[in-house]
């Protein structure tokens, strides 16, 4: 399983799009680095609007919560 090995997040504003309602919209902008386990780092990269970063969070927070009760 992949452990993460660094995290480097950006907050962004966008300034101009092909679609007028985004314009001034807030973004997230996430790097992970995870440890595949096989002496390789993988960058994952994502980008999300901040009610999806929310749910992202949210999602993270249920997980840890399976993982403390179950894991090792």
């Amino acid at each position: 399983m992949p452990k993460l090995v660094d995290l480097d997040w950006k907050f962004a504003v966008t300034a101009s799009s092909d679609e007028l309602q985004v314009v001034g919209g807030s973004l997230l902008q996430l790097k992970m680095s995870l440890d595949t386990g096989d002496g390789k780092i993988e960058h994952v990269a994502m980008e999300m609007t901040l009610p999806q970063f929310y749910q992202f969070l949210h999602e993270m927070g249920k997980m840890k919560a399976v993982m403390d009760t179950y894991g090792s």
